[in-house]
């Protein structure tokens, strides 16, 4: 699956669970996020961005032209389908996440 992501008058931050990493769009830019085939995503929106929430194989970030952008899933471990998400979604719901690339901010 491929979704397209534009960041239109402001910086959009992207964070990517259960991994914890991010990455900002600046205004007028987009990218396109690719997940792997028959992969169930949550996607939740927030003030600064969005949050997407995806077990197995981290997702990669392309151009729209199909240029790799980052190719998380080259270096990042496969989140285990198997582990009990319940208690993850606990720990994420305590410490939810925080964007830490304020300089990139509007």
């Amino acid at each position: 699956m491929n979704l397209v992501v534009r960041a239109e008058h402001q910086s959009l931050w992207l964070c990517f669970e259960p991994w914890a990493n991010q990455h900002t769009l600046l205004p007028g830019t987009s990218v396109v996020v690719r997940f792997p085939p028959d992969t169930e995503v949550e996607v939740v929106h927030h003030r600064d961005g969005m949050t997407f929430f995806n077990v197995g194989p981290h997702p990669d970030l392309y151009e729209e032209d199909g240029t790799a952008l980052e190719i998380y899933s080259e270096y990042m471990p496969v989140f285990p389908a198997d582990l009990p998400i319940a208690g993850l979604r606990l720990i994420m719901d305590i410490v939810p996440p925080i964007r830490n690339e304020t300089d990139n901010l509007n």
